[in-house]
Protein backbone atom coordinates (compact mmCIF):
# COMPACT_ATOMS: atom_id res chain seq x y z
CA UNK A 1 0.00 0.00 0.00
CA UNK A 2 0.98 3.35 -0.49
CA UNK A 3 2.78 5.44 2.22
CA UNK A 4 0.79 7.64 4.42
CA UNK A 5 0.77 11.55 2.93
CA UNK A 6 3.55 13.42 5.16
CA UNK A 7 2.48 14.67 8.22
CA UNK A 8 -1.11 14.55 7.60
CA UNK A 9 -3.26 17.56 8.02
CA UNK A 10 -5.95 17.28 10.56
CA UNK A 11 -7.61 19.89 12.63
CA UNK A 12 -6.12 20.12 15.45
CA UNK A 13 -7.35 17.96 18.31
CA UNK A 14 -8.79 19.07 21.91
CA UNK A 15 -6.49 16.16 23.05
CA UNK A 16 -3.15 18.16 21.24
CA UNK A 17 -4.21 21.69 21.91
CA UNK A 18 -4.62 20.75 25.88
CA UNK A 19 -1.56 18.73 25.78
CA UNK A 20 0.61 19.19 28.70
CA UNK A 21 3.98 21.33 27.76
CA UNK A 22 7.48 21.35 26.86
CA UNK A 23 10.67 20.28 28.67
CA UNK A 24 13.98 19.52 27.52
CA UNK A 25 14.95 15.96 29.07
CA UNK A 26 18.01 14.92 28.24
CA UNK A 27 19.07 11.73 30.53
CA UNK A 28 16.91 9.52 33.42
CA UNK A 29 17.32 8.48 36.50
CA UNK A 30 14.57 8.57 39.67
CA UNK A 31 15.34 11.56 42.05
CA UNK A 32 13.91 12.86 45.60
CA UNK A 33 11.10 15.11 45.27
CA UNK A 34 11.85 18.64 45.35
CA UNK A 35 11.26 21.52 47.30
CA UNK A 36 8.77 23.67 46.64
CA UNK A 37 8.05 27.05 46.40
CA UNK A 38 4.13 28.45 47.27
CA UNK A 39 3.13 32.39 45.79
CA UNK A 40 0.06 34.73 45.41
CA UNK A 41 -1.50 35.16 43.05
CA UNK A 42 -0.76 37.32 39.69
CA UNK A 43 -3.47 38.22 37.17
CA UNK A 44 -2.56 39.45 33.73
CA UNK A 45 -0.41 36.38 32.52
CA UNK A 46 -1.36 35.47 29.12
CA UNK A 47 -1.24 31.77 29.22
CA UNK A 48 -1.39 28.91 27.12
CA UNK A 49 -4.45 26.32 27.30
CA UNK A 50 -2.82 22.96 28.77
CA UNK A 51 -3.77 20.49 31.75
CA UNK A 52 -2.35 18.49 34.50
CA UNK A 53 0.11 15.80 32.82
CA UNK A 54 0.60 12.06 33.80
CA UNK A 55 3.76 11.51 35.51
CA UNK A 56 6.11 11.05 32.85
CA UNK A 57 9.75 10.35 34.08
CA UNK A 58 11.52 13.08 33.40
CA UNK A 59 13.96 13.23 35.96
CA UNK A 60 17.90 14.73 36.01
CA UNK A 61 20.78 12.30 35.34
CA UNK A 62 22.20 10.69 38.45
CA UNK A 63 25.78 11.43 37.36
CA UNK A 64 24.90 15.20 37.90
CA UNK A 65 25.70 16.88 41.14
CA UNK A 66 24.80 20.28 42.93
CA UNK A 67 27.85 22.56 42.45
CA UNK A 68 27.79 26.24 41.54
CA UNK A 69 29.13 27.28 38.22
CA UNK A 70 32.18 29.59 37.99
CA UNK A 71 31.00 32.93 36.48
CA UNK A 72 33.85 35.01 35.62
CA UNK A 73 36.29 34.29 32.77
CA UNK A 74 38.90 34.00 34.82
CA UNK A 75 37.91 32.01 36.97
CA UNK A 76 36.87 29.66 34.56
CA UNK A 77 40.38 29.48 33.34
CA UNK A 78 41.73 28.96 36.23
CA UNK A 79 40.28 25.48 35.93
CA UNK A 80 41.20 24.47 33.37
CA UNK A 81 44.63 25.48 34.07
CA UNK A 82 44.29 23.74 37.31
CA UNK A 83 42.82 20.26 34.95
CA UNK A 84 46.29 20.66 32.46
CA UNK A 85 48.61 20.49 35.47
CA UNK A 86 46.34 17.55 36.94
CA UNK A 87 46.38 15.29 33.87
CA UNK A 88 50.34 16.20 33.61
CA UNK A 89 50.41 14.39 37.41
CA UNK A 90 47.87 11.85 36.20
CA UNK A 91 50.00 11.09 33.11
CA UNK A 92 53.09 10.78 35.21
CA UNK A 93 51.68 8.55 37.31
CA UNK A 94 50.43 6.50 34.99
CA UNK A 95 53.66 5.89 33.38
CA UNK A 96 55.34 5.42 36.90
CA UNK A 97 52.44 2.22 36.93
CA UNK A 98 53.36 0.69 33.68
CA UNK A 99 57.42 0.72 34.08
CA UNK A 100 56.52 -0.91 37.61
CA UNK A 101 54.00 -3.61 36.43
CA UNK A 102 55.50 -4.58 32.80
CA UNK A 103 51.85 -3.89 31.43
CA UNK A 104 50.94 -2.64 27.99
CA UNK A 105 48.02 -0.54 28.06
CA UNK A 106 46.38 0.46 24.89
CA UNK A 107 45.00 3.69 25.89
CA UNK A 108 47.80 6.94 25.79
CA UNK A 109 49.24 8.04 29.10
CA UNK A 110 47.36 11.01 29.26
CA UNK A 111 44.02 9.13 29.09
CA UNK A 112 44.30 6.50 31.71
CA UNK A 113 41.24 5.88 34.08
CA UNK A 114 41.78 8.39 36.29
CA UNK A 115 42.36 11.53 33.55
CA UNK A 116 39.41 10.40 31.73
CA UNK A 117 37.16 11.34 35.28
CA UNK A 118 39.10 14.45 35.88
CA UNK A 119 38.34 15.81 32.29
CA UNK A 120 34.63 14.51 32.60
CA UNK A 121 34.48 16.10 35.86
CA UNK A 122 36.08 19.61 34.71
CA UNK A 123 33.82 19.71 31.72
CA UNK A 124 30.45 19.16 33.28
CA UNK A 125 31.39 21.41 36.53
CA UNK A 126 32.03 24.42 34.08
CA UNK A 127 29.58 23.46 31.28
CA UNK A 128 29.31 25.78 28.81
CA UNK A 129 31.58 26.09 25.98
CA UNK A 130 33.66 23.07 27.18
CA UNK A 131 30.49 20.82 28.05
CA UNK A 132 29.31 21.89 24.45
CA UNK A 133 32.12 20.76 22.44
CA UNK A 134 32.28 17.61 24.36
CA UNK A 135 28.66 16.76 23.58
CA UNK A 136 29.36 17.72 20.02
CA UNK A 137 32.34 15.40 19.16
CA UNK A 138 29.94 12.61 21.38
CA UNK A 139 27.26 12.88 19.31
CA UNK A 140 28.84 13.26 15.44
CA UNK A 141 32.45 11.49 15.95
CA UNK A 142 32.27 9.17 18.56
CA UNK A 143 33.00 6.30 16.24
CA UNK A 144 36.39 7.57 15.26
CA UNK A 145 37.49 8.49 18.72
CA UNK A 146 40.00 6.37 20.88
CA UNK A 147 37.67 4.19 23.57
CA UNK A 148 38.98 6.34 26.58
CA UNK A 149 37.56 9.26 24.80
CA UNK A 150 34.49 7.74 23.62
CA UNK A 151 33.99 6.82 27.85
CA UNK A 152 34.84 10.41 28.56
CA UNK A 153 32.24 11.53 25.70
CA UNK A 154 29.79 9.27 26.70
CA UNK A 155 30.21 10.91 30.50
CA UNK A 156 29.22 14.61 29.34
CA UNK A 157 26.81 13.63 27.43
CA UNK A 158 24.92 12.39 29.95
CA UNK A 159 25.13 15.03 32.65
CA UNK A 160 26.00 18.33 33.74
CA UNK A 161 26.14 19.53 37.40
CA UNK A 162 23.43 21.77 38.72
CA UNK A 163 23.56 25.42 39.91
CA UNK A 164 22.91 25.66 43.61
CA UNK A 165 19.35 27.40 44.97
CA UNK A 166 21.11 30.52 45.77
CA UNK A 167 22.74 30.66 42.53
CA UNK A 168 19.32 29.88 40.93
CA UNK A 169 17.18 32.16 42.90
CA UNK A 170 20.29 35.22 41.85
CA UNK A 171 19.89 34.20 38.27
CA UNK A 172 15.96 34.14 37.85
CA UNK A 173 16.09 37.25 39.85
CA UNK A 174 17.73 39.34 37.79
CA UNK A 175 16.34 37.72 34.80
CA UNK A 176 12.78 37.98 35.63
CA UNK A 177 12.27 40.46 38.59
CA UNK A 178 12.27 40.44 42.62
CA UNK A 179 8.69 39.22 42.18
CA UNK A 180 9.09 36.37 39.74
CA UNK A 181 7.47 33.87 42.56
CA UNK A 182 4.05 36.01 42.20
CA UNK A 183 3.71 34.15 38.94
CA UNK A 184 4.14 30.79 39.83
CA UNK A 185 1.83 28.74 42.40
CA UNK A 186 4.86 25.69 43.03
CA UNK A 187 8.54 25.43 41.67
CA UNK A 188 10.63 22.62 41.80
CA UNK A 189 13.88 23.54 43.24
CA UNK A 190 15.68 20.74 41.61
CA UNK A 191 16.12 20.59 38.05
CA UNK A 192 14.23 17.93 36.02
CA UNK A 193 17.54 17.96 33.32
CA UNK A 194 21.06 19.73 33.01
CA UNK A 195 22.67 20.12 30.02
CA UNK A 196 25.64 22.33 28.57
CA UNK A 197 23.88 25.87 28.92
CA UNK A 198 20.94 25.50 31.22
CA UNK A 199 18.94 23.62 33.17
CA UNK A 200 15.05 22.67 33.64
CA UNK A 201 12.40 22.95 36.16
CA UNK A 202 9.07 21.66 36.76
CA UNK A 203 7.00 24.84 37.73
CA UNK A 204 2.77 25.20 38.08
CA UNK A 205 1.35 28.52 37.46
CA UNK A 206 -1.16 30.37 39.73
CA UNK A 207 -4.05 29.51 37.35
CA UNK A 208 -2.73 25.56 37.92
CA UNK A 209 -1.20 25.25 34.76
CA UNK A 210 2.50 23.12 34.39
CA UNK A 211 5.02 24.77 32.70
CA UNK A 212 8.83 24.03 32.25
CA UNK A 213 11.16 26.97 33.12
CA UNK A 214 15.00 26.66 31.41
CA UNK A 215 17.09 28.66 33.00
CA UNK A 216 20.76 29.61 31.52
CA UNK A 217 23.68 29.21 33.53
CA UNK A 218 25.42 32.73 34.99
CA UNK A 219 28.57 33.67 33.14
CA UNK A 220 27.99 30.96 30.02
CA UNK A 221 27.32 33.50 27.36
CA UNK A 222 30.12 35.70 28.13
CA UNK A 223 32.78 33.08 28.66
CA UNK A 224 32.71 31.69 25.25
CA UNK A 225 35.77 32.86 23.47
CA UNK A 226 37.62 32.69 26.46
CA UNK A 227 36.45 28.98 27.47
CA UNK A 228 36.51 28.05 23.27
CA UNK A 229 40.47 29.02 23.65
CA UNK A 230 41.18 26.70 26.70
CA UNK A 231 39.14 23.88 24.77
CA UNK A 232 41.60 24.36 22.21
CA UNK A 233 44.59 24.08 24.10
CA UNK A 234 43.41 21.32 25.86
CA UNK A 235 42.75 19.19 23.20
CA UNK A 236 45.59 19.82 21.53
CA UNK A 237 48.07 19.32 24.61
CA UNK A 238 46.03 15.69 25.06
CA UNK A 239 45.89 15.18 21.30
CA UNK A 240 42.96 12.71 21.47
CA UNK A 241 41.08 14.06 18.41
CA UNK A 242 42.28 13.51 14.70
CA UNK A 243 43.67 15.86 12.59
CA UNK A 244 40.80 15.42 9.80
CA UNK A 245 37.77 16.10 12.65
CA UNK A 246 39.15 19.84 12.01
CA UNK A 247 38.99 20.79 15.24
CA UNK A 248 39.21 24.90 14.57
CA UNK A 249 36.43 24.07 12.71
CA UNK A 250 34.36 22.25 15.05
CA UNK A 251 35.21 24.79 17.57
CA UNK A 252 34.06 27.34 15.10
CA UNK A 253 30.97 25.88 14.79
CA UNK A 254 30.66 25.24 18.67
CA UNK A 255 30.93 29.00 18.93
CA UNK A 256 28.29 30.24 16.23
CA UNK A 257 26.11 27.24 18.00
CA UNK A 258 26.63 28.87 21.63
CA UNK A 259 26.24 32.58 20.55
CA UNK A 260 22.68 31.20 19.09
CA UNK A 261 22.00 28.76 21.71
CA UNK A 262 22.34 31.42 24.59
CA UNK A 263 19.90 33.62 22.94
CA UNK A 264 16.94 32.07 24.33
CA UNK A 265 14.93 35.13 23.00
CA UNK A 266 15.67 33.51 19.44
CA UNK A 267 15.14 29.47 20.95
CA UNK A 268 11.57 31.36 21.98
CA UNK A 269 11.35 32.69 18.16
CA UNK A 270 12.03 29.38 16.74
CA UNK A 271 9.55 27.30 19.15
CA UNK A 272 6.72 29.32 17.73
CA UNK A 273 7.40 28.83 14.52
CA UNK A 274 7.96 25.61 14.82
CA UNK A 275 4.57 25.54 16.70
CA UNK A 276 3.05 27.30 13.48
CA UNK A 277 4.30 25.35 10.64
CA UNK A 278 2.97 21.91 12.93
CA UNK A 279 -0.23 23.55 13.74
CA UNK A 280 -2.30 21.60 11.42
CA UNK A 281 -1.00 18.27 11.93
CA UNK A 282 -2.03 15.93 15.05
CA UNK A 283 0.94 13.57 15.06
CA UNK A 284 3.59 16.09 16.83
CA UNK A 285 2.59 18.34 19.42
CA UNK A 286 4.89 21.48 19.97
CA UNK A 287 5.06 23.50 23.09
CA UNK A 288 4.26 27.00 23.49
CA UNK A 289 5.80 29.97 24.87
CA UNK A 290 4.76 31.83 27.87
CA UNK A 291 6.68 35.20 27.14
CA UNK A 292 5.89 36.91 30.20
CA UNK A 293 8.13 34.72 32.44
CA UNK A 294 10.53 34.40 29.65
CA UNK A 295 14.10 36.30 29.12
CA UNK A 296 17.31 36.31 26.98
CA UNK A 297 18.70 33.69 29.53
CA UNK A 298 15.37 32.51 30.89
CA UNK A 299 13.26 30.57 28.73
CA UNK A 300 9.59 29.41 30.30
CA UNK A 301 7.01 26.75 28.24
CA UNK A 302 4.18 24.96 28.33
CA UNK A 303 5.16 21.38 30.18
CA UNK A 304 5.12 18.50 27.81
CA UNK A 305 4.36 14.83 29.09
CA UNK A 306 5.82 12.07 28.13
CA UNK A 307 9.31 9.89 28.08
CA UNK A 308 12.43 10.80 26.20
CA UNK A 309 12.00 8.81 23.16
CA UNK A 310 15.15 6.63 23.44
CA UNK A 311 13.99 6.17 27.09
CA UNK A 312 10.75 4.56 26.61
CA UNK A 313 11.79 2.93 23.80
CA UNK A 314 14.40 0.82 25.98
CA UNK A 315 11.79 0.33 28.75
CA UNK A 316 9.50 -1.56 26.60
CA UNK A 317 7.10 1.21 26.85
CA UNK A 318 5.86 1.32 23.10
CA UNK A 319 4.58 -1.43 21.26
CA UNK A 320 5.77 -3.00 17.70
CA UNK A 321 2.64 -1.70 16.13
CA UNK A 322 3.65 1.87 17.10
CA UNK A 323 7.33 1.93 17.11
CA UNK A 324 6.86 1.55 13.43
CA UNK A 325 4.08 4.51 13.47
CA UNK A 326 6.54 6.53 15.09
CA UNK A 327 9.49 5.97 13.07
CA UNK A 328 7.78 6.73 10.09
CA UNK A 329 6.23 10.08 11.30
CA UNK A 330 9.77 10.98 12.47
CA UNK A 331 11.31 10.11 8.81
CA UNK A 332 8.39 12.01 7.51
CA UNK A 333 9.40 15.24 9.87
CA UNK A 334 13.04 15.04 8.80
CA UNK A 335 11.89 15.15 4.80
CA UNK A 336 9.63 18.05 5.81
CA UNK A 337 11.74 20.02 7.61
CA UNK A 338 14.48 19.67 5.06
CA UNK A 339 12.34 20.51 1.94
CA UNK A 340 9.23 21.82 2.59
CA UNK A 341 9.88 24.37 5.79
CA UNK A 342 13.53 24.66 5.07
CA UNK A 343 13.89 24.75 8.83
CA UNK A 344 15.30 22.36 11.16
CA UNK A 345 15.66 21.55 14.84
CA UNK A 346 19.37 20.07 14.19
CA UNK A 347 19.95 19.09 17.71
CA UNK A 348 20.79 14.89 17.38
CA UNK A 349 19.89 14.47 20.88
CA UNK A 350 16.73 12.42 20.41
CA UNK A 351 15.70 13.30 23.79
CA UNK A 352 14.11 15.98 22.17
CA UNK A 353 11.48 13.90 21.16
CA UNK A 354 8.65 12.87 23.90
CA UNK A 355 6.24 9.93 24.12
CA UNK A 356 3.49 9.52 26.22
CA UNK A 357 2.57 6.03 26.22
CA UNK A 358 -1.02 6.44 27.53
CA UNK A 359 -2.13 8.86 24.79
CA UNK A 360 0.20 8.11 22.20
CA UNK A 361 1.28 11.42 22.00
CA UNK A 362 4.83 12.08 20.32
CA UNK A 363 6.00 15.80 21.42
CA UNK A 364 9.38 17.75 19.81
CA UNK A 365 10.98 19.89 22.16
CA UNK A 366 13.85 22.30 22.39
CA UNK A 367 14.41 24.21 19.46
CA UNK A 368 17.94 26.08 20.38
CA UNK A 369 19.64 24.56 17.54
CA UNK A 370 17.59 25.36 14.37
CA UNK A 371 18.99 25.93 10.85
CA UNK A 372 17.42 27.59 8.01
CA UNK A 373 18.14 26.12 4.46
CA UNK A 374 17.58 28.35 1.13
CA UNK A 375 16.05 26.36 -2.06
CA UNK A 376 19.00 25.82 -4.19
CA UNK A 377 20.71 23.92 -1.38
CA UNK A 378 17.67 21.86 -0.59
CA UNK A 379 17.32 20.95 -4.16
CA UNK A 380 20.99 19.94 -4.17
CA UNK A 381 20.93 18.05 -1.30
CA UNK A 382 18.17 15.92 -1.98
CA UNK A 383 19.34 15.19 -6.08
CA UNK A 384 22.69 14.21 -4.11
CA UNK A 385 20.66 11.89 -1.74
CA UNK A 386 18.70 10.40 -4.72
CA UNK A 387 22.05 9.88 -6.44
CA UNK A 388 23.42 7.72 -3.64
CA UNK A 389 20.50 5.67 -3.03
CA UNK A 390 20.72 5.21 -6.82
CA UNK A 391 23.97 3.07 -6.06
CA UNK A 392 27.43 3.07 -7.20
CA UNK A 393 26.43 3.65 -11.05
CA UNK A 394 25.95 6.98 -9.90
CA UNK A 395 29.28 7.92 -8.51
CA UNK A 396 29.84 10.70 -10.95
CA UNK A 397 26.46 12.13 -10.01
CA UNK A 398 27.44 11.92 -6.16
CA UNK A 399 31.07 13.15 -6.51
CA UNK A 400 29.14 16.39 -9.02
CA UNK A 401 26.48 16.83 -5.98
CA UNK A 402 29.32 16.42 -3.53
CA UNK A 403 31.38 19.07 -5.07
CA UNK A 404 28.40 21.16 -5.65
CA UNK A 405 27.46 21.53 -2.00
CA UNK A 406 31.29 21.93 -0.56
CA UNK A 407 31.49 18.39 0.81
CA UNK A 408 34.92 17.75 -2.21
CA UNK A 409 36.95 20.60 -3.12
CA UNK A 410 37.75 18.63 -6.88
CA UNK A 411 41.17 18.01 -5.88
CA UNK A 412 40.90 14.94 -4.06
CA UNK A 413 43.07 12.11 -5.03
CA UNK A 414 41.43 8.37 -6.27
CA UNK A 415 41.56 6.97 -2.48
CA UNK A 416 39.54 9.61 -0.57
CA UNK A 417 37.20 9.88 -3.94
CA UNK A 418 36.24 5.95 -3.37
CA UNK A 419 35.91 6.06 0.22
CA UNK A 420 33.44 8.96 -0.14
CA UNK A 421 31.46 7.16 -2.27
CA UNK A 422 31.12 3.92 -1.30
CA UNK A 423 30.21 5.98 2.47
CA UNK A 424 27.77 7.93 0.34
CA UNK A 425 26.48 4.56 -1.47
CA UNK A 426 25.28 2.97 2.01
CA UNK A 427 23.86 6.62 3.73
CA UNK A 428 21.63 6.16 0.83
CA UNK A 429 20.91 2.36 0.66
CA UNK A 430 17.75 3.39 3.04
CA UNK A 431 16.06 4.90 -0.09
CA UNK A 432 17.20 2.93 -2.79
CA UNK A 433 14.12 1.27 -4.71
CA UNK A 434 13.79 -2.22 -4.88
CA UNK A 435 11.45 -4.89 -3.62
CA UNK A 436 12.61 -5.53 -0.49
CA UNK A 437 11.90 -3.16 2.19
CA UNK A 438 14.60 -1.76 4.02
CA UNK A 439 15.12 -2.83 7.73
CA UNK A 440 16.42 -0.68 9.87
CA UNK A 441 16.43 -2.13 13.19
CA UNK A 442 19.22 -4.66 11.72
CA UNK A 443 21.59 -2.52 9.64
CA UNK A 444 24.66 -0.93 11.11
CA UNK A 445 25.49 1.97 8.66
CA UNK A 446 28.51 3.71 10.71
CA UNK A 447 30.28 0.73 11.45
CA UNK A 448 30.14 -0.42 8.02
CA UNK A 449 31.67 2.66 6.99
CA UNK A 450 34.40 3.12 10.03
CA UNK A 451 37.43 2.19 7.58
CA UNK A 452 36.03 4.73 4.84
CA UNK A 453 35.48 7.22 7.40
CA UNK A 454 39.47 6.85 8.66
CA UNK A 455 40.29 7.21 5.04
CA UNK A 456 38.37 10.41 4.69
CA UNK A 457 40.01 11.72 8.02
CA UNK A 458 43.24 11.00 6.69
CA UNK A 459 42.77 12.16 2.83
CA UNK A 460 39.90 15.08 3.07
CA UNK A 461 41.07 18.53 1.74
CA UNK A 462 37.85 20.04 3.29
CA UNK A 463 36.56 20.80 6.76
CA UNK A 464 32.39 19.65 7.13
CA UNK A 465 30.37 22.10 5.62
CA UNK A 466 28.84 24.05 8.60
CA UNK A 467 24.99 24.10 7.18
CA UNK A 468 24.64 20.35 6.60
CA UNK A 469 21.60 19.59 8.16
CA UNK A 470 22.76 17.77 11.52
CA UNK A 471 19.62 15.15 10.50
CA UNK A 472 20.49 11.77 12.23
CA UNK A 473 17.09 10.78 11.68
CA UNK A 474 18.35 10.12 8.04
CA UNK A 475 20.78 7.35 9.12
CA UNK A 476 20.35 3.68 10.11
CA UNK A 477 22.71 3.87 12.87
CA UNK A 478 21.71 6.83 14.42
CA UNK A 479 17.75 5.69 13.72
CA UNK A 480 15.41 6.77 16.31
CA UNK A 481 15.76 4.31 18.91
CA UNK A 482 12.53 2.91 18.95
CA UNK A 483 14.22 0.43 16.86
CA UNK A 484 11.73 -0.46 14.03
CA UNK A 485 10.10 -3.65 14.08
CA UNK A 486 9.41 -4.70 10.64
CA UNK A 487 11.56 -3.13 7.63
CA UNK A 488 10.19 0.09 5.71
CA UNK A 489 10.08 0.92 1.97
CA UNK A 490 12.00 4.01 2.66
CA UNK A 491 12.06 5.12 -0.89
CA UNK A 492 8.84 4.19 -1.35
CA UNK A 493 8.41 7.51 1.03
CA UNK A 494 10.82 9.76 -0.71
CA UNK A 495 9.53 8.66 -4.37
CA UNK A 496 5.95 8.87 -3.47
CA UNK A 497 3.78 11.92 -4.96
CA UNK A 498 2.95 12.98 -1.08
CA UNK A 499 6.75 13.61 -1.24
CA UNK A 500 7.25 15.08 -4.36
CA UNK A 501 4.22 17.85 -3.20
CA UNK A 502 7.00 18.36 -0.36
CA UNK A 503 9.58 19.82 -2.57
CA UNK A 504 8.84 23.00 -4.14
CA UNK A 505 12.23 23.49 -4.26
CA UNK A 506 12.74 21.39 -7.43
Amino acid sequence: PPPPPPLAPAAVSAATESAPAAARAETSASRPTAARATATPSAGLDLPAGGAPPADGQTLSKMSTQRSIPVHPATRAIHFGGLGIGLAAGAAAAAVRRAVSGEQEAHPLLMNEANVERLAATLCRLRGAALKVGQMLSFNDADVLPPAVRTLMERVRNGADWMPAWQLEETLRRELGDRWREHVESFDEEPVAAASIGQVHRATLVDGRRVAIKVQYPGVSDSIVSDLWSMRQLVTYTGVVPPGLYLDRVLEVAREELLEECDYEREAANTTRFKKLLSPYTELAVPAVVPQLSSKHVLTTEWMAGLPIDKAAAEGAIEPAERDRIGERLLWLTLSELFKFRFMQTDPNWSNFLYEPRTRQLSMIDFGACREYDAPFAASYLRLVRACADGEAQREAILHHSRELGFLTGEEGRTMLDAHTRAAVLVGRPFADGEQPYDFGKQTISKRVTGDVQTMLRERLTPPRKVTPHAPRLSDDTRPPTHRARPVRAGDLLASPEAQRLLPCL
